[in-house]
C-alpha cells in the first residue's frame, strides 16, 4: 500500500538453522487496527518480535514512519509492546509501573506526574494509581500494561495475545476497550492472536499466516466471506467445506452444478 506507515520488505526471520517466517512482505497503515492471526508455530510472535527489535532478521528489511528501523535497538525505535503476562512490576504501586519508563526517559516532577493521571485515566484506573498489581483483577492489571505503553507515545503498539489470560466476559469488556483506546489515540496497534473471534471482532484488518508466511490479507468481511484456501475457511471457522472442479461441486456421486457462481477465492 502507498500509505504504508509500517513496511516490511522481504523479511526472512530464523532462530538458528531453522526459518520460521521466509521473504515476508507486509504494509500496515498509520492508525490502523491489524490482528495477525494464524496457529501456534506460524510465525505471527516471531514477526511481533522482529518489529518490536527483540530479533534480529537474517534477511530483508522494516522500515517505520519513513526511516528504517531493521538494526536500531529495541529501545530506539519508538515501538511499544504489551507482554502476554502483562510483566508489571509486583512490588510498584500502578502509578509507578506507569511513570517507569518516563522515569528512564529522564521525566520528573509535574510533567511526569501530569503524564501517568492521564494515562491511567485513559484506561479507567485514576483511582487505582496506589494499589499493587497483586489488588487487581486481570483486566486491571492489562490496562495498567496497555497504560505504561501508551504514556511512552509509541509510534506503533505490539500486544502478543492480550486477551488469552481473561475470562469469557473480561474478554469482551477488553475488547471493547482496546478499540476504545486504539480509535481514541489514534496509535497504530498490532496484535497477535489464535483467536478467531477477536480477530475479526477487533481488527480492521487480519493477516492470516501460515508456515512463516501470509495466507491472506482483508478486512473480517474479506476474511470470512472470501477465504482464498480451505486452511483459512477452516480457521475462521467454516466446518462445511466443498471442493470446486471447473466450476462445479465436486461430490463422491460426480459433479453438481451451483446455481450461482462461485464467490471470489473458491477453491478450484
Amino acid at each position: 500500500m502507498s500509505d504504508a506507515y509500517l513496511q516490511l520488505d522481504k523479511l526472512t526471520l530464523a532462530y538458528g538453522d531453522t526459518v520460521a517466517v521466509k521473504d515476508l512482505d507486509l504494509s500496515i497503515a498509520k492508525g490502523e487496527l491489524v490482528a495477525l492471526l494464524g496457529p501456534s508455530g506460524c510465525g505471527k510472535t516471531t514477526t511481533m518480535r522482529a518489529i518490536a527489535g527483540l530479533l534480529n532478521p537474517a534477511s530483508g528489511r522494516i522500515n517505520l514512519d519513513g526511516a528504517e528501523i531493521t538494526r536500531v535497538s529495541a529501545n530506539k525505535r519508538a515501538v511499544g509492546l504489551v507482554f502476554q503476562s502483562y510483566a508489571l512490576f509486583p512490588h510498584l504501586t500502578v502509578y509507578e509501573n506507569v511513570a517507569f519508563g518516563l522515569r528512564l526517559k529522564g521525566l520528573r516532577g509535574q510533567d511526569l506526574n501530569a503524564k501517568v493521571n492521564a494515562g491511567l485515566k485513559s484506561v479507567g484506573l485514576a483511582k487505582f494509581s496506589g494499589r499493587k498489581p497483586g489488588e487487581l483483577s486481570g483486566g486491571q492489571q492489562q490496562r495498567v500494561a496497555l497504560a505504561r505503553s501508551m504514556v511512552m507515545e509509541p509510534k506503533v503498539l505490539l500486544l502478543d495475545e492480550p486477551l488469552s489470560n481473561l475470562d469469557a466476559r473480561l474478554r469482551l469488556e477488553m475488547r471493547a476497550e482496546l478499540q476504545r483506546v486504539q480509535k481514541a489515540t489514534g496509535v497504530t496497534m498490532i496484535f497477535v492472536t489464535h483467536d478467531q473471534a477477536e480477530a475479526l471482532a477487533l481488527a480492521d484488518r487480519i493477516i492470516v499466516m501460515l508456515n512463516g508466511g501470509i495466507e491472506q490479507i482483508g478486512t473480517p468481511e474479506d476474511i470470512y466471506n472470501k477465504p482464498v484456501s480451505s486452511f483459512v475457511a477452516d480457521f475462521v471457522g467454516f466446518e462445511n467445506i466443498f471442493a470446486l472442479k471447473d466450476g462445479k461441486l465436486a461430490t463422491p456421486n460426480g459433479p453438481v452444478a451451483l446455481s450461482a457462481a462461485a464467490p471470489d477465492g473458491a477453491a478450484g
